[in-house]
């Protein structure tokens, strides 16, 4: 259904992640912490991509509390993907966590959307710790790029009040990104990334001297 769901445009794809919700949801209540906490981990996290994708494809406060729920849900299932134990499974989900605080950080107003944006960044960097670029170059790149997204937002939302710094930190992940990126074997992910760069790198272009 989560599946289904993703693949599914319009409101017949919304429903058929909330029917995946639901079924995720059913399934918790026999695998506990206590006597399942493996497969509660990986159900918590695919509970948690079909939350954040319902949270996309949604508006205002609805959309605002179904990523909510998926950074819950995330963080549900770090309790048992701990860095020492699952340090690959862990390192998915921070990423994961991540990209959840970054929309919701990008769909809320005030101080909250910075500080959901700053934890993002951080959730991001902790994924880094255990996704090297020596040991996993594609995922280290992935991370890299989207520690660029999060600091880009954070340099225009409304509250940003000096936007050099965060632009700064996006210019150098997008560029780290594109060290691994190349333009034969991974011409895709490397044409997203440059537009990425080059963008920012007009947004720095378009501030006054430092």
């Amino acid at each position: 259904l989560k599946d289904q769901g993703l693949r599914t445009d319009g409101a017949e794809g919304t429903d058929l992640l909330a029917q995946a919700v639901t079924a995720y949801n059913a399934a918790l209540e026999v695998l506990t912490h206590s006597e399942h906490p493996v497969h509660r981990a990986g159900t918590q996290n695919n509970l948690a991509i079909a939350l954040q994708e319902q949270g996309i494809r949604t508006d205002g406060a609805q959309s605002t509390d179904l990523l909510a729920k998926a950074v819950t849900a995330y963080n549900a299932a770090l309790k048992v993907d701990t860095r020492s134990d699952h340090p690959v499974d862990w390192a998915k989900t921070q990423n994961n966590l991540a990209a959840a605080l970054k929309d919701q950080g990008i769909r809320t107003d005030g101080a909250q959307s910075t500080n959901l944006l700053a934890q993002a960044v951080t959730a991001y960097n902790d994924a880094l710790e255990v996704r090297t670029r020596s040991d996993h170059p594609v995922q280290w790149a992935m991370t890299q790029k989207n520690i660029a997204i999060a600091q880009q937002a954070i340099a225009t939302h409304a509250t940003c009040t000096n936007p050099r710094p965060p632009l700064t930190a996006a210019l150098a992940a997008a560029e780290a990104a594109l060290t691994v990126y190349d333009p034969v074997h991974l011409s895709y992910y490397h044409a997203k990334a440059t537009a990425l760069r080059d963008g920012i790198q007009a947004q720095l272009n378009t501030l006054p001297p430092a």
